[in-house]
């Protein structure tokens, strides 16, 4: 009865009362295994929906209390009427304790779970890379973009391509309901470091119907672009600023800081954003501590003393030279590089945490997990696209040169910043995002795709 209630009374003989124990027993093993059955993955991110996680703890509770019932019962009918003795009332105390921590401990990892969630959409991470404003550093605004050196790419030729390449404020077409596309934010309040940078940008979008997918880096030193309400900011506003010289008011915008940031790369992606994640770098040193450490292969070797000097060729990578690995760019290659081992990273960390071995560090994962990442994605509503993720494969693309370009630092006051070729963007924007581009239809502009950097 302690392993299943009913086997003990019909070992006894008693067929009634193991009918009685029995039936409800196989409705919860069946109800166990429809959840099991639709996936482990999906029934964690089930958890997150509040309605789901109160049947789940009914559920655990009610089937505890009838396996205490059971053990007990079976007991008392083992009696035949005589007294208790000691070791068999010590050994049903322990059966029956042994079943109330098996349930707690399972009714507690449910809630831990939950709590993680609730933490991740209640923090307010990138209130915290808004320091006291600066009225010292003043954005600027530019009238007129900074001239671009000739370019083509197949399919189209320069004549052919529009005078202003931003695509208009809304799509051609309806929005597609099945597409999701998140901005995913790496936040650096590391000490020693400037705690208002958004450190790297990532759009990640799913076509749920078609399962195609993508996930593009934009390099955090864009300079010179037109923002989506209509002016142009110059060279000393970066996109990696963009978030904290609104919120500072050093930038006016009709939005928010992060509505803003996601606005604008969506503009410049020519994509809508839907929702934001952001990670705290810091946090992300100790999340791969905890799961081991990541293996990668590393592409360039990195000769950057004494942050990072890595050779060519696979490498097992503890937290703090992850961090290392994703961040340098002197020697190793620029922002574009660093930008493709942050994505080689971020795929490898994903596969680490949903295997089978991190379940002894799950409890470590998800506190780190509640302190160091924020988004406004609704969790509860994650088992929808648990079975999408495992089945979509990423197609990754740095906007690196041909997309983006270096001016002279002479125009540039001798900051190192990057202007994105907006013609060639569009081209990538409509590969990835078909129909939903808000490039698509422009004259001149036809798919190609993604003409990597280091290639």
């Amino acid at each position: 009865s302690f392993v299943l209630p009913g086997l003990g009374q019909l070992t006894l003989g008693r067929r009634r009362s193991a009918l009685v124990f029995g039936l409800p027993t196989a409705a919860f093993l069946v109800w166990a295994y429809l959840q099991v059955d639709q996936g482990l993955d999906v029934l964690a991110t089930s958890l997150w929906d509040e309605s789901y996680l109160a049947a789940f703890f009914a559920v655990v509770l009610v089937f505890g209390l009838w396996r205490a019932a059971a053990v007990l019962h079976t007991f008392y009918a083992g009696l035949r009427g005589r007294r208790w003795r000691v070791l068999e009332a010590a050994l049903a105390i322990v059966l029956v304790g042994a079943i109330a921590t098996m349930h707690t401990v399972a009714a507690a990892g449910a809630w831990l779970w939950y709590d993680m969630a609730v933490q991740v959409n209640q923090n307010d991470m990138l209130a915290q890379a808004s320091p006291t404003p600066s009225p010292t550093v003043t954005p600027t605004l530019a009238r007129t973009p900074t001239a671009r050196p000739q370019y083509s790419f197949p399919g189209a030729t320069a004549a052919a391509l529009p005078s202003n390449p931003y695509p208009p404020s809304s799509p051609s077409a309806p929005p597609n309901k099945n597409r999701i596309t998140f901005l995913l934010i790496g936040v650096d309040f590391m000490e020693g470091r400037s705690h208002s940078l958004t450190d790297s940008l990532m759009v990640a979008s799913v076509d749920t119907s078609t399962r195609k997918a993508s996930l593009v880096s934009v390099p955090r030193d864009t300079s010179g672009f037109q923002l989506y309400w209509g002016p142009w900011v110059s060279y000393n506003t970066k996109i990696n600023t963009l978030l904290t010289s609104v919120d500072n008011g050093r930038l006016k915008s009709p939005d928010s800081g992060i509505v803003t940031l996601e606005k604008e790369i969506g503009f410049l992606l020519g994509i809508p954003i839907d929702y934001y994640a952001a990670i705290d770098i810091d946090g992300f040193v100790k999340m791969i501590d905890a799961v081991g450490g990541v293996d990668v292969n590393n592409k360039h070797a990195i000769n950057d003393p004494p942050f990072l000097i890595l050779p060519t060729g696979p490498a097992h990578l503890d937290g703090d030279t992850a961090m290392r690995y994703v961040r340098s760019r002197e020697h190793g290659g620029s922002d574009y590089l660093r930008a493709e081992r942050q994505q080689e990273v971020l795929k490898t960390v994903e596969k680490y945490v949903t295997s089978a071995a991190m379940i002894p560090q799950l409890p470590t994962l998800l506190s780190l997990a509640g302190a160091n990442i924020s988004t406004n994605f609704p969790l509860k509503t994650a088992k929808n696209y648990v079975k999408l993720g495992q089945k979509a494969v990423f197609d990754g693309c740095v906007l690196g040169p041909p997309y983006s370009w270096h001016p002279s630092s002479d125009s540039t006051g001798g900051l190192w910043t990057s202007r994105l070729d907006l013609n060639l963007v569009a081209s990538l924007s409509v590969q990835l995002y078909g129909q939903d581009s808000l490039y698509y239809g422009q004259a001149g502009v036809k798919p190609v795709p993604c003409q990597s950097s280091s290639d």
